[in-house]
C-alpha cells in the first residue's frame, strides 16, 4: 500500500501557513533589496510559489512543467537587460555583480525591475519548495526554521534591523506549522495503518489554528518591540569587539563608511592599486541653494599614517552638550549656518555624513562625536532615513588667514594638535621634497597651497600599479609613480604638510561637483545625488583661530581648485537664504529648516528601532488571512478534503463507506451502532429510494473488504463502485433537499446519527 498523504483539509491548512512564511520572507527581501515591489505582486508570487511546491510534492511532472515556465520567464527578463557583449562574458559580469548586490542589499538600486522580479520569484519558489515540501512530506518545519535563521540572520548582520521583527513573526508561524504538520502526518499514518476504521478528515484543528493566527495578528500592536539584550548586548560587544565588525563591518550595506565600501580600496589593509568605479547612488543631499563650487561631504576622518594605510584615531566619542557640537574656530571668526538634509540610499552603519564644521544633527535620537570630527549615530541608520545636519561656515578670506600665526608646538593647542603631526619613519627624500616645494613661502597656508598646486600637476588615473612590498606608499607615489587617484594625492599632501609642522588629516567622503545634476522640490531645495564614483579623499589642514581648512590636491577635471576668495572654509554654497551670521564667539544656531517630509524620530536605541522596524500589517496581509479562512470553509462545504488518496482498493472501499455514512448522518440518516452494513443499506434505501441499489452493493463490498481475509485482494471494480456510491450519495441528497439545504447541512450538520 502506498504511503498515505495528508487529507486535503490538512493540506490546505499547511499551504496556508506555508504561504505566510513565504510572504514574510519575500516582504523582508523586498525591503532589504529595496525592490519597491507592490504588495499585490508579492502576494501573487507567494501563492504561485506555494502552489508550485504543492505541485512538486504531488506530481513531479507538473513541477517540472512549472520549472520550465519559470526558466522561460527568466530568459525573457534577461533578454531585456542591456547587452554588454557576448553572452558568456555578460553572464559572468552580471553574475559577479549580482552576487555582491544581493549580499549587500542593493539589488533594487542596481538592476532593472525585470531582474528583480525574477530573483524575487526564485526566492519565493525556493522557500515554497522547502517549506511546503517538508511540511507535507515529513510533517515538520525544521528546515523552514533553519531557512528563517539564515535569511533574517543575514539581513540583521547587514544592519537591516527590521529583520528581527520579521524573524519573530516567522518563528511563531513556523512553530504553528510544525505542530499542524505533525498532526497531519499522524492523521495520515493512522488512516493508512488502521484499515478497519477510516476516520474522516477534520478541519476543526486547522481552522482553529488559522483563526488563532488571524486573531493574534489583529490584536497585536503594529509597532511592538522585540526583546532586547540591552546591557547584556553592550557587554557582549565590549567583550567581543569582533561582533560589531561581523555585523556588516566593512561593507556597503552595514559597516561604517570608508572608501573601501565604494570600490576605491581594492586591497584590504593597503592603499593604492587599480580600481573600478561603481556608479550607484549612495546618498541624496538636499540643500537650499545652488553650489558655487564643489560640496565636500565628510564621511570619515583618519589620523594615523602607517606607510601602507590610514587608521582612525582612538579618542572617545561623547554626546554633544546642550545639543551643540564644540567649535574649533576662534571667537573672532564670523560664521553662518548651513543646513543639509542627507538621506542614505543604502546603509553605512552608524556614519553621519556632514560638512565642515558640524554644529548639530536633527532627526536622529542620539549621536556622538569624537575629537577627530567623526559623527556616529547611536544605532545604525537605515536606508531612506533622512537627517538634517546644521554646519558652521566660517567667513574669512585667504588674506585673513595669512595674518594668523604659525602653529606653535609649545602653544595651548599642542596636546590636541600634536596627534596630527604623527608620521612613521619616512625616506629623507619625502621630507626634502616637501621643503623644496614650500621654499620661499613664509606662511603655512601658502606652503599648503604650494603643495596642493604641485600635486595637481600630476596625472590622474584609476589604474595605477600596486605599491611594491616594503615601499612606503607616499614615497613610491611621489618619486616613482607620479600618477594615481584621490587617496594617492591626499595621502601625499597630508604627509608633506606634517613634515613641515602643519597639522593635517586625511578625510574620506563624497565630493559633489558644482556642475552635478539636481532636482528641485516643492520648497525650492536642490537635491543632489552622491554616487560611489564621486567618493573622494581630501585634506584638512589646521590653522589657529580658524580651525580646519579644506584642500583638494587631486587633479580631477570636475573638481577644480577650491576658491579662496570669499569663504576659505566654505564647502561651496552660494545660498542667499543663509545669510544669518553668528556673532563672534557665539554658538547660538538658528532653527534648522525642516523638510515637509517629517524626519523619523528614532526611539530608544537600547533595543530595536520600532519606527524603522515596524511589523508589516497591510491590507493584503489581512485579506490573505481572510481568504485562507474562506478557502478552508469552502473546502469543508464542497468536500474537497474528501477525495480518496489511497492506491489500494481495500482502503478506498472502506473510506468511501465511512465517509458516505458520515455525510448521510448530517441529514439524519446516520448508521446506528447496532446496525450491520446491510441493515444500514436498507435504511438508506427506504429514505432515498434512488440510492437503494448503490447502497446495497456498497454494503456488500464494504463487508467483504472489512471482514474478508486480509490476504485476498479486493477487485479494482469494488473501488470504482465505492467512489461512484460516494458521488451518487451527494447527488441524491442535493436532489432530495435542494442545494441550499444541502450546503447548509454539509456545513453545520444535524444530530441524529453516527458520523
Amino acid at each position: 500500500m502506498a504511503t498515505a498523504r495528508p487529507s486535503a483539509g490538512y493540506q490546505l491548512a499547511l499551504l496556508t501557513f506555508s504561504a505566510g512564511l513565504v510572504a514574510l520572507s519575500l516582504h523582508s527581501l523586498n525591503q532589504f533589496w529595496r525592490m519597491e515591489m507592490p504588495a499585490e505582486q508579492i502576494l501573487l508570487v507567494t501563492l504561485a510559489s506555494v502552489l508550485w511546491g504543492w505541485l512538486w510534492w504531488r506530481s513531479r511532472p507538473a513541477g517540472l512543467l512549472s520549472a520550465a515556465g519559470l526558466a522561460l520567464g527568466a530568459l525573457i527578463a534577461a533578454r531585456k537587460m542591456p547587452a554588454v557583449g557576448r553572452w558568456a562574458i555578460r553572464a559572468a559580469q552580471e553574475g559577479i555583480f549580482l552576487v555582491r548586490e544581493l549580499a549587500e542589499g542593493n539589488l533594487g538600486a542596481s538592476f532593472g525591475p525585470a531582474v528583480g522580479v525574477v530573483l524575487m520569484v526564485l526566492a519565493g519558489v525556493g522557500a515554497g519548495l522547502v517549506v511546503t515540501g517538508e511540511a507535507l512530506q515529513r510533517g515538520r518545519a525544521f528546515w523552514a526554521i533553519a531557512l528563517g535563521f539564515l535569511l533574517f540572520g543575514t539581513q540583521w548582520a547587514w544592519y537591516f534591523d527590521p529583520a528581527l521583527n520579521y524573524f519573530h513573526a516567522y518563528v511563531v508561524l513556523a512553530l504553528l506549522l510544525w505542530v499542524l504538520a505533525q498532526a497531519a502526518l499522524r492523521d495520515a499514518r493512522w488512516r493508512a495503518e488502521a484499515r478497519h476504521l477510516v476516520r474522516r478528515s477534520s478541519l476543526a484543528a486547522p481552522m482553529a489554528g488559522v483563526l488563532s493566527v488571524a486573531m493574534l495578528a489583529a490584536v497585536l500592536p503594529g509597532d511592538f518591540k522585540p526583546l532586547s539584550l540591552g546591557t547584556l548586548g553592550q557587554q557582549l560587544q565590549s567583550a567581543i569587539p569582533s561582533l560589531e565588525q561581523f555585523r556588516g563591518g566593512g561593507v556597503a550595506s552595514g559597516g561604517d563608511f570608508t572608501l573601501a565600501v565604494t570600490g576605491f580600496s581594492p586591497e584590504i589593509g593597503r592603499l593604492g592599486g587599480a580600481v573600478t568605479l561603481d556608479d550607484r547612488v549612495a546618498l541624496r543631499i538636499a540643500v537650499s541653494g545652488p553650489l558655487s563650487q564643489a560640496l565636500y561631504v565628510r564621511g570619515a576622518v583618519f589620523l594615523t599614517y602607517t606607510g601602507a594605510t590610514w587608521e582612525p584615531g582612538d579618542s572617545p566619542a561623547v554626546a554633544p552638550q546642550d545639543g551643540l557640537l564644540p567649535s574649533q574656530m576662534g571667537e573672532e571668526t564670523l560664521r553662518r549656518a548651513f543646513v543639509a538634509e542627507i538621506t542614505p540610499v543604502f546603509g553605512f552603519g552608524r556614519t553621519i555624513f556632514h560638512v565642515l564644521e558640524p554644529a548639530r544633527v536633527d532627526g536622529l535620537a542620539r549621536y556622538t562625536a569624537d575629537a577627530e570630527g567623526n559623527l556616529r549615530s547611536a544605532a545604525p541608520i537605515l536606508p531612506g532615513v533622512t537627517y538634517a545636519v546644521t554646519a558652521r561656515l566660517p567667513l574669512y578670506s585667504a588674506a585673513q588667514i595669512r595674518e594668523t600665526p604659525r602653529f606653535d608646538p609649545r602653544g595651548p593647542d599642542t596636546p590636541e594638535m600634536a596627534r596630527y603631526l604623527q608620521l612613521p619613519e619616512l625616506p629623507e627624500q619625502v621630507h626634502r621634497l616637501a621643503r623644496e616645494i614650500a621654499a620661499g613661502q613664509e606662511h603655512p597656508y601658502d606652503q599648503a597651497v604650494a603643495i596642493e598646486s604641485y600635486l595637481r600637476r600630476m596625472r590622474y588615473t584609476l589604474t595605477p600599479p600596486a605599491t611594491p612590498q616594503g615601499r612606503d606608499f607616499v614615497d613610491y607615489f611621489l618619486f616613482d609613480l607620479q600618477e594615481g587617484y584621490c587617496t594617492y594625492y591626499a595621502s601625499a599632501m597630508v604627509v608633506m604638510l606634517r613634515s613641515l609642522g602643519i597639522p593635517a588629516r586625511f578625510v574620506e567622503g563624497y565630493a559633489i561637483p558644482a556642475s552635478a545634476p539636481f532636482t528641485v522640490d516643492d520648497r525650492g531645495w536642490r537635491t543632489y545625488e552622491a554616487r560611489n564614483s564621486q567618493a573622494h579623499a581630501w585634506v584638512e589642514a589646521y590653522f589657529p583661530g580658524y580651525g580646519w581648512v579644506t584642500f583638494d590636491p587631486t587633479p580631477r577635471a570636475d573638481l577644480p581648485v577650491i576658491s579662496r576668495n570669499a569663504s576659505l572654509g566654505s564647502p561651496g554654497l552660494d545660498d542667499p537664504g543663509l545669510t544669518d551670521e553668528f556673532e563672534p564667539g557665539s554658538d547660538t544656531l538658528p532653527q534648522a529648516p525642516r523638510a515637509e517630509q517629517e524626519v523619523p524620530e528614532a526611539p530608544d536605541f537600547s533595543g530595536m528601532t520600532p519606527g524603522d522596524a515596524r511589523r508589516p500589517r497591510t491590507w493584503w496581509a489581512l485579506a490573505a488571512i481572510a481568504a485562507a479562512g474562506l478557502a478552508l470553509l469552502a473546502a469543508r462545504v464542497l468536500g474537497l478534503q474528501e477525495r480518496f488518496r489511497y492506491a489500494d482498493a481495500r482502503s478506498v472501499v472502506q473510506e468511501a463507506w465511512e465517509k458516505t455514512a458520515w455525510l448521510l448522518g448530517r441529514f439524519g440518516l446516520g448508521r446506528q451502532p447496532y446496525q450491520t452494513p446491510l441493515e444500514y443499506a436498507e435504511q438508506v434505501a427506504a429514505a432515498l429510494p434512488s440510492l437503494g441499489q448503490e447502497a446495497r452493493q456498497a454494503a456488500a463490498d464494504y463487508t467483504a473488504a472489512r471482514y474478508g481475509p486480509p490476504d485476498d485482494p479486493v477487485p479494482a471494480e469494488h473501488a470504482q463502485r465505492a467512489r461512484a456510491f460516494w458521488q451518487r450519495a451527494k447527488e441524491a441528497l442535493a436532489e432530495e433537499y435542494g442545494w441550499r439545504v444541502y450546503l447548509r447541512r454539509r456545513l453545520v450538520g444535524r444530530r441524529g446519527g453516527r458520523p
